[in-house]
């Protein structure tokens, strides 16, 4: 079991924030950051495992406290919105449909945002010795809305060789960025999920965020062939599927060769999700959102709990149907 805390309670309680001024800020300021945070966390959960009592600099690339989704948007040519209080928004290109036909791959370890991680990463190095840590690469479907915005949508209907064209650039993209990072720290999606810290940290982690918008037969179509391409290019291969309609898309996840991991959204049939994923390993995410749907509160921790408990005997007993 893990925990992530909103960037909303840390500017609240702590003052700190994911903003502009913290992603292009001098590497030694996010090592120092990143013990504070973990030393805080350890003063305040410490009894249920949480954080670090060591006050020594972190030589992250970036934190995994909280999911900060702009590197793959701006090697894309996208630009990134920030804000106190919140993690980094990729404002959408809206690109028109003759533009995005002739969208071409970038190149990607020479765009901006890459040449300045890199120089990061070598300073952290000097200065530490090592390097860790990873960005959130986000998913195909996630980060082609960022580039094509509702436009994507339409050309799923109009126009499935641009369509593809958008998805088959985006997976590229974020194949060279995750390959860069892993080269240099080892590791690539605990920014996705910092349980697969515990479970397999080579794990490379999709986030499926937005494939609750669309179909079965839209994924089978569209996103399959994508999803299927990060899985044969950067093994051990997951997903992430913090919708509460996992089930509605499994029989889909399925056909991935070589899926390994599966975050299954609070909310989603774990019993019928079990059953199709007998042997390969399931995590529950529930977040904030979940559980005030469910009526849960922060405070309500025993609610809580009990719907922990709940979730996991389901799929306990999915597992002896």
């Amino acid at each position: 079991m893990d925990a992530r805390f909103d960037a909303s309670w840390w500017h609240k309680f702590y003052g700190i924030d994911f903003d502009e001024t913290y992603v292009r800020s001098e590497p030694h300021h996010r090592a120092i950051l990143e013990a504070k945070m973990r030393r805080v966390l350890y003063e305040r959960f410490g009894s249920v495992g949480l954080g670090d009592k060591s006050s020594e600099p972190v030589p992250v690339i970036s934190t995994h406290m909280v999911p900060l989704c702009y590197l793959v948007g701006e090697v894309l040519g996208c630009r990134a919105f920030f804000a106190a209080g919140s993690t980094p928004c990729i404002i959408p290109n809206r690109l028109s449909p003759a533009q995005l036909e002739a969208l071409e791959p970038p190149d990607v370890l020479n765009t901006p945002v890459m040449q300045k991680l890199a120089a990061d990463m070598d300073a952290r190095e000097r200065g530490y010795g090592s390097v860790i840590g990873d960005l959130n690469p986000q998913g195909v479907l996630n980060n082609a809305m960022c580039v094509g915005d509702a436009e994507l949508f339409v050309l799923f209907l109009q126009n499935p060789p641009a369509a593809c064209r958008l998805l088959r650039v985006v997976t590229d993209t974020m194949i060279q960025i995750v390959r860069f990072i892993r080269q240099r720290t080892g590791t690539s999606p605990e920014a996705v999920t910092n349980i697969v810290e515990q479970i397999n940290p080579a794990l490379f982690v999709t986030s499926n965020c937005s494939t609750t918008m669309i179909s079965p037969r839209t994924y089978r179509e569209f996103l399959l062939e994508f999803d299927q391409a990060l899985a044969d290019a950067l093994p051990p291969f997951g997903i992430h599927h913090c919708g509460l309609d996992l089930a509605r898309l499994a029989s889909e996840y399925r056909k991935v060769r070589g899926l390994e991991f599966l975050e299954v959204g609070w909310g989603s049939d774990v019993v019928a999700v079990r059953r199709l994923f007998p042997d390969t390993h399931r995590n529950v995410r529930a977040t904030r959102t979940c559980a005030m749907q469910r009526g849960f509160y922060l405070r309500d921790q025993k609610p809580i709990n009990r719907s922990f408990r709940e979730t996991a005997n389901e799929d306990f007993r999915g597992s002896l149907k």
